[in-house]
This record gives structure tokens, C-alpha cells and sequence, in this order.
């Protein structure tokens, strides 16, 4: 089976059309010889669509029409908005009234006897993370300056949508330009006493095209032509007056009285005020029935990030990520964090300057890189620094890596897919609450958040993804004998996760030696860190250590080779302690690290101000859900631990090597450029 087109548009979306419908996309050429199975595919009702719909007829192959979904892109696809859906209609297509389509029969069968369930809580969760066509907006709410005006506004608000001229959307809705302006009479005829609100077509803003009323000298009207969110302007009004936009779909779902003009997929079954009929739709459906078949069954969803098909509620989630300011804010249903006027990126490296300004770009107007904090503040500035560097300001923002990093080493300059991005402390800091303690000290968890760390659990476990996911993955071989096996983990000596998060130990000779008192006849496995192998940091052991204290030494095998033959892990505060938890290792911190004194561990450094018990479900959660923010480095879009883990597994030791190589390289010719320049 293949599907042919003509089009060098659709050609363009050949990993999304052939992850969707599983069939190989190819260009028709006129000696091309057909399968029986072939159909052949072009972009909706348009003119240029009619060669195609030829060739099909001619090889009696079927055609379908194919459009982008009502949930369309990550952003406006004139300014790189990936797409995310796209819409099959054999029968004809989803905003030609004039005939049935593949949409409205999905309404009537839904009608009928579809199942609802998963429409009231997609609805929610549209509307809760801001999901529309073009998802490209800042921002929730509105825009200062406009909703200045809209408060200084005293009665009725009545929003009347514009759309772009010559649009097939209007001509298959049975309507003209003429039922525009029977709209704006309407609506003042109507609402004598409000005021009329007309929003202009984002494509009239962003491209060449133009507006039908907004060509119009309009009296008595206020017109909003700036960018701002549709679910924020469609919040703020009374009243939606539309001819066939996709904004009146959208004011259902905010439980708004609708008025159309025209005849658009959601008119004529009951839901909205119509100026028009279609006898076709003769049946009343409730907005969950209508949902189901218009954002459920229509479409098909791709997810740029996995490259595989998914279901809705998966895209919504994802667009949700990217219009959120930071991961806690979205996880937690919180408010978001402040916006600041500019925020001072301290004293980072040129490589770090390179992938710093992408996980930073919800949180500020400006970024400016600064090779020292700067000491006199205005209102809505603030400084960003790396890990505890300055340790003497109390008050900035503190930034490290996340837990599911990269696929390499950081000081081999393997770029981040995650950030931890922190307005109270830092989560290695104990000497200081950081925003991933105050998490785990009140966050009120519910099933629905220890279900989804219990499934990331099981990812983990499944994929064997760790922080930096590098080593030999060749097989450990235990010793034999029943001596109980100890695996001590190593870590980079002067690290800002020692110096302020372990107040004993600091140094793996120390932990070795405590380990080995406390356990003299224990088989003790030492793993030192990666860094310190690769000869990039300190903290080596003398022969003498490692001569009492050690029975085996490992540096080239992953933890997750060794985590089932041993007993005991026993850390400072290493990363790999809140791994070997994962994978049901008992686990002994001589530090304080974020996941010791939650219950979970047995601790020789008790944190005091861990106020409560917890499941390693919730812990999870917290550590990987709610703390970092990801991105996908490819797409650029900020991504989930879900994805992240996946796309880790995904990538092979090969993988590891050439992005490692090439980020070296990049690194060096942009260290080179700012020397010379």
C-alpha cells in the first residue's frame, strides 16, 4: 500500500502522513505502476486538488482529502510551527456544508451510540493548558495593554470573529462576505447597549493576507488585531458572533452562547444560535458528543518528539508544556512564575551559552550574559546563576542539570535535555530549602500523580536510562560466597553537592573508610565517577584505600549492570542513590541528598527539615515531573520525562558518540568566534 501525491506541500509532511496512516508517501508520476491497495491524497477542497482527484479516478483508486486538525501545530506554521494532526475525509471535508463529510457522519454515529468518556476531561484539559489551532502564545492570559481596555469596559462585551478573505472556510460554510456584515448588524441590533469587540485573523498579522470586516471602516467597534491567547479574549467576553471560524468551536468548549452565520462543523446540531440550516443535520448532540467525533475520531495526532502517532490527550499535554513558563507550574497547577522584565545569566561558559537561552525563554523579555552578578537590581530583574556558584547571594535564580541528562558526559560537552531551574535554592544545597524540598515537604500528591511515578518506575526499569547513560553494558560477574555486596559510589571532590550537601564526609577516601568500619566484612565494590575516570575532575582514592577499604573496583560498567547483585548502596549524595531506589537497592547516605529523609533511605546525616514520610512513587513524581524542565534538542520543543527517557533509549552508543563529537566541535568554533570577535 502507498499513498501518491502531486503535492510538494504534503511532500513536506511525509514523516507525520506516514507515521499516521503506516503507509509509505511517494510523488505520482504518470508511468508509475499501482498496487492495488494505493489511494491517492490531496489538501482539502482546493483547485489545485483536481489533477490529483483525476489520477485517482482513472486508476479507480480512492482519494482522501486531507486537512490539518483542529488542534493543528506547536506553533504558527508561518513562523516554524511543527504540525501535530492531520485530518482524513473520504466522503468530502469537515467545512464544505454543501455536502456530507467523514465529520459530520462521525457526529451522528456519536449520537447514537459513540462512548463520551474521555471528552469532559479533554475539555478540562484543553482549556487548562490553552490549547487552540495555532499554539503560538506566550501566555494564558491577556496581553496588559489589551486587557486594560477590555476592564475599562462598562456592560455587555460582545466578540465578533473575523476571518480571512477568499477562504474556503467561508464559502463551504454556505455563507459570503455579505453574512459579515449581516453579522456586525445583528450583533448590534441584538445588544444595543454592549460593546462590540472584533478580533482580527492572526494570519492578517503574521502573512499577506487580509480580513473581511477588518477591510471595512468600522464605527463604534474596538478592534484587537495584537497577538494575544483566543481562550483569554473569548474569557473575557459576554457573547461570540462568528460566520464558520474555529473560535466558536473553541467558545463551546469555554461555555460561551455562540451565533453563527454561517454553517461551520459544530452548527446545526443544537449547540449554537443559527442564521442558516443544513437539512442533513437534523439531530441535537451534547458538546461532549461533539468533541468526541471532532477532536477524538477526526483526526489522527503525531507527536513530533516520539515521531509515532498518539492519541489527543497526548498532544494537549505536550502543547501544554510549551506554553507553560516552567514545568512546576504546570504539574502543579500552580500559578505560574513571575515573569521578569530581564534576567542576568552569571559568569557561563560559551558552551553553556548555547543551549542556557532555549530553557530560559518563558522565564524573561530579556536574557543578558554577564560575567558577574549584577549587585543593583530594578523591579522585574533578577540574576540566574550555574549550580552554587556565588554562593553569597541569597536571593537568584539557580540552575543544574536534570535528572535525565544527556546521552554523555557534561565536560565532554554533551548538551542537556533537562534543567533543573530553581527560585529558592538548589536541590543538592542542604544547607537551604530549594524548591524541589518544598515539593516533597507539601505538595498535596494524588493517585493520579503516584500512578504516573509508578509508570515512570517501570520506564525506567524497562529502558535502564540513568542520568548520563554512558559505560560498558557487558554483564557483571558477583563474587561468589554469602559476604554481604556493597557497591560505594564516587564522586567529583570539591563538588558544590559535597561541600553543601554532605556536612561530614567529603571525600570518597572518607566514605570508603566509614563504610568499611561499619561493615568490616562486607564485600565492597567501588564504583568511582564518571568525570574522575574520564581524567576531567578530581577524586581519586590512594593505593592505601583502596587497598584496606576496597575488594573490587568498577569504572567501566553501568550501575544498572551491577544494581542486581549488590545489597547495599551506600553514597555521599550521588545521583546514582535516588537510581538505586528506583530499582529496588537499599540505599545508605553518609550526606543529605534531595531524596534522603523522606523515609525512603537509611540516613547517617538525618536532614531536619524533611518534615514527612513518602512513596518512592511520589518522590519520582517530584524529581522528574514537577522539578525540570526538558527539551528535544531536535525539535526544540520542551518535552516530558516520558519522552525524554524514551528518546534515551531509543539512541544507541553511536548516538552518544557523534553528539558528543560534534557538540565539541560547535563548542570550540564558538569559543574561537568570541575570542577573535
Amino acid at each position: 500500500m502507498t499513498i501518491y501525491t502531486s503535492s510538494k506541500g504534503l511532500a513536506k509532511r511525509k514523516q507525520l502522513i506516514e507515521a499516521v496512516f503506516g503507509m509509505p508517501l511517494e510523488i505520482f508520476r504518470s508511468n508509475k505502476c499501482l498496487a492495488g491497495d494505493d489511494v491517492f491524497v490531496g489538501w482539502g477542497l482546493k483547485a489545485n486538488t483536481e489533477n490529483v482527484r483525476k489520477q485517482a479516478s482513472l486508476a479507480k483508486a480512492p482519494f482522501w482529502a486531507l486537512e490539518d486538525g483542529f488542534i493543528g501545530y506547536t506553533g504558527h506554521p508561518s513562523k516554524s510551527g511543527i504540525a501535530v494532526s492531520i485530518i482524513k475525509d473520504v466522503a468530502g471535508m469537515y467545512y464544505d456544508a454543501s455536502q456530507e463529510s467523514d465529520l459530520e457522519n462521525l457526529i451522528k454515529a456519536r449520537s447514537y451510540n459513540g462512548s463520551t468518556e474521555r471528552a469532559k476531561p479533554l475539555i478540562g484539559a484543553i482549556i487548562r493548558n490553552g490549547v487552540t489551532k495555532y499554539n503560538c502564545y506566550d501566555s494564558l492570559a491577556l496581553p496588559p495593554a489589551i486587557a486594560q481596555r477590555l476592564d475599562a469596559i462598562k456592560g455587555k462585551k460582545i466578540l465578533l470573529i473575523d476571518q480571512v478573505a477568499g477562504d474556503l472556510s467561508v464559502q463551504g460554510a454556505l455563507a459570503s462576505d455579505a453574512d459579515f456584515l449581516t453579522m456586525l448588524e445583528a450583533a448590534k441590533r441584538d445588544n444595543p447597549e454592549a460593546t462590540l469587540i472584533l478580533r482580527a485573523h492572526p494570519d492578517t498579522r503574521l502573512g499577506k493576507k487580509k480580513g473581511i470586516l477588518a477591510r471595512q471602516n468600522l464605527d463604534n467597534v474596538m478592534v484587537i488585531s495584537e497577538a494575544c491567547h483566543p481562550h483569554a479574549l473569548l474569557g473575557a467576553v459576554d457573547e461570540v458572533y462568528t460566520v464558520s471560524s474555529q473560535m466558536g468551536f473553541e467558545a463551546l468548549l469555554l461555555n460561551k452562547p455562540v451565533h453563527c452565520f454561517g454553517m461551520p462543523f459544530y452548527a446545526g446540531w443544537g449547540l449554537t444560535n443559527d442564521t442558516k440550516q443544513c437539512k442533513r443535520r437534523n439531530i441535537k448532540v451534547s458538546l461532549e458528543q461533539l468533541v468526541s467525533a471532532a477532536l477524538i475520531d477526526y483526526p489522527r495526532y503525531f507527536n513530533p518528539i516520539s515521531g509515532k502517532p498518539c492519541e489527543v490527550e497526548e498532544i494537549v499535554a505536550l502543547i501544554g508544556t510549551q506554553l507553560q513558563r516552567d514545568a512546576m507550574s504546570l504539574s502543579m497547577q500552580l500559578q505560574p512564575r513571575p515573569k521578569y522584565s530581564t534576567i542576568y545569566l552569571v559568569g557561563f561558559s560559551f558552551w553553556k551559552r548555547a543551549f542556557i537561552k532555549t530553557f530560559f525563554k518563558h522565564h524573561a523579555d530579556k536574557l543578558k550574559f554577564v560575567s558577574r552578578p549584577v549587585t543593583q537590581l530594578n523591579d522585574g530583574e533578577q540574576n540566574a546563576v550555574w549550580g552554587n556558584k556565588y554562593p553569597e547571594l541569597n536571593c537568584c535564580i539557580r540552575i543544574e542539570d536534570g535528572f535525565i541528562r544527556s546521552s554523555g558526559l557534561g565536560s565532554n560537552l554533551c548538551r542537556p535535555s533537562s534543567l533543573a531551574i530553581d527560585f529558592n535554592g538548589i536541590y543538592f544545597n542542604s544547607t537551604r530549602p530549594s524548591d524541589l524540598e518544598h515539593s516533597l515537604n507539601s505538595y498535596p500528591f494524588e493517585a493520579a500523580h503516584a500512578l504516573r511515578g509508578e509508570k515512570l518506575i517501570e520506564l525506567l526499569n524497562a529502558t535502564g536510562v540513568s542520568k548520563y547513560n554512558v559505560g560498558s553494558h557487558e554483564d557483571f560477574l558477583p563474587p561468589q560466597g554469602k559476604r554481604k555486596i556493597l557497591l560505594v559510589v564516587g564522586q567529583v571532590e570539591g563538588d558544590a553537592s559535597l561541600l553543601t550537601g554532605s556536612p561530614r564526609i567529603q571525600s570518597n577516601e572518607q566514605l570508603l573508610c566509614s563504610v568499611r568500619e561499619k561493615n568490616p566484612d562486607a564485600f565492597i565494590i567501588y564504583k568511582p565517577h564518571p568525570d574522575v575516570v574520564a581524567g576531567n575532575r578530581g577524586g581519586d582514592i590512594s593505593s592505601e584505600c583502596r587497598n584496606h577499604c576496597v575488594d573490587q573496583e568498577v569504572s567501566k560498567l553501568t550501575l544498572n549492570k551491577l544494581f542486581p547483585h549488590i545489597d547495599e548502596l551506600h553514597t555521599m549524595t550521588s545521583l546514582s542513590g535516588f537510581e538505586a531506589l528506583i530499582r529496588g537497592v537499599k540505599v545508605v547516605t553518609w550526606g543529605q541528598p534531595f531524596y534522603s529523609g523522606w523515609g525512603l533511605t537509611e540516613d547517617h546525616c538525618q536532614p531536619q527539615r524533611r518534615e514527612r514520610s513518602i512513596s518512592l512513587a511520589e518522590l519520582v513524581y517530584a524529581t522528574l515531573v514537577i522539578y525540570p524542565r526538558y527539551i528535544d534538542w531536535p525539535t526544540g520543543l520542551f518535552s516530558s520525562p516520558e519522552l525524554a527517557i524514551a528518546g534515551l533509549a531509543e539512541q544507541g552508543s553511536t548516538a552518544i558518540n557523534r553528539d558528543s563529537f560534534w557538540q565539541r566541535i560547535k563548542t570550540k568554533c564558538i569559543y574561537l568566534w568570541h575570542t577573535f570577535n
